[in-house]
C-alpha cells in the first residue's frame, strides 16, 4: 500500500492544476471541484502518486471548466449584521430587510421586504432572533411540504414513506443522513429555490438505499432527479453558502 502524500499538481496544457489527496476506502479515484476552485481527489489506498495524477490530467478539461463556472459564481454576501436595507435571501429570490418601530414584535413579507417590528427598546440581538425565528419556521413548513413530494416522486425506486427528518444548522453540508435513517436537513437551506431544496431532499432519500457516493448511488440519483448536476451547479449559483454537496 503506497504512502500517498497530501497534495498533487499536474498541467493540463500550460495550465497547473493543484489538488489535494484524500486516501479512501474506495476502487475507483473521485476528482471533485469545490466552489472555491480547490480539486480535491478521493484516492483508493492502493492507487500510486502516477496514477492519481494521470486521472487528475485525463479529466484536465473538466476540471478547468468547472473552476472557470465557479469563478464567475457572484461573490458571497457578508454575514447578516440585522440592519435596514441589507439582503436576505428567500425561495431564490432577494429581499431587503426593513426594520420598524411598532408596539408588538413581528416579521413578516411584505412586497420586497421582509419586515420586521421591533419594541423601541430593543436591539440588534431582537432583530437577529426574529428574522433567524421567521426564517426557520418557513424552512420548516417548506421542507415538511417538499419532503411529501419528494418520496411520492421517489415511489418508483421503492421509497414509500416519509422518513423521520430534522433540521439542523450545519457548517459544511446541506443535508445529511445519520446511520439509522434520519434525514436531518440545514435550515439555511431555505434560501434557495424550491427545486433545489428538493434536490436536496431527494439526495438524502436516495442515501437510505445507497450510503455511500459509489457509481451505484448515482444512478439511483439520475433516475429520481435525472436534472440533478444542472440543480447542484444552480443551487450554489442561488445561495450565499458555498458548502460541499
Amino acid at each position: 500500500m503506497p504512502d500517498l502524500p497530501a497534495r498533487g499538481s499536474v498541467h493540463y496544457g500550460t495550465t497547473r492544476i493543484d489538488y489535494s489527496i484524500r486516501p479512501a476506502t474506495r476502487k475507483t479515484l473521485a476528482i471533485h471541484v469545490f466552489p472555491d476552485g480547490s480539486v480535491v481527489t478521493d484516492a483508493p489506498r492502493t492507487a500510486t502518486v502516477d496514477e492519481i495524477a494521470a486521472k487528475v490530467k485525463s479529466r484536465g478539461a473538466w476540471v478547468l471548466k468547472q473552476q472557470r463556472i465557479f469563478a464567475a459564481y457572484p461573490p458571497a454576501i457578508p454575514a447578516r449584521r440585522y440592519i435596514s436595507g441589507e439582503e436576505v435571501r428567500y425561495l431564490g429570490r432577494q429581499y431587503r430587510l426593513k426594520l420598524l418601530v411598532g408596539l408588538e414584535r413581528s416579521a413578516k413579507l411584505k412586497g420586497a421586504h421582509l419586515e420586521v417590528t421591533l419594541l423601541a427598546q430593543d436591539g440588534a440581538d431582537v432583530a437577529k432572533k426574529l428574522v433567524d425565528a421567521w426564517l426557520r419556521d418557513r424552512a420548516d413548513a417548506i421542507f415538511h411540504s417538499l419532503m411529501g413530494s419528494c418520496v411520492e416522486r421517489a415511489s418508483g425506486v421503492g421509497m414509500k414513506t416519509v422518513p423521520e427528518w430534522r433540521m439542523l444548522r450545519m457548517l459544511k453540508r446541506w443535508g445529511s443522513c445519520t446511520n439509522s435513517g434520519t434525514i436531518i436537513l440545514n435550515p439555511e437551506l431555505v434560501a434557495a429555490p424550491k427545486d433545489c431544496i428538493e434536490y436536496v431532499i431527494s439526495h438524502e432519500l436516495c442515501h437510505l438505499r445507497v450510503r455511500n457516493h459509489s457509481a451505484a448511488f448515482y444512478r439511483l440519483l439520475s433516475r429520481v432527479v435525472p436534472k440533478w448536476e444542472h440543480l447542484r451547479m444552480k443551487l450554489n449559483r442561488a445561495v450565499e453558502l458555498r458548502l460541499e454537496y
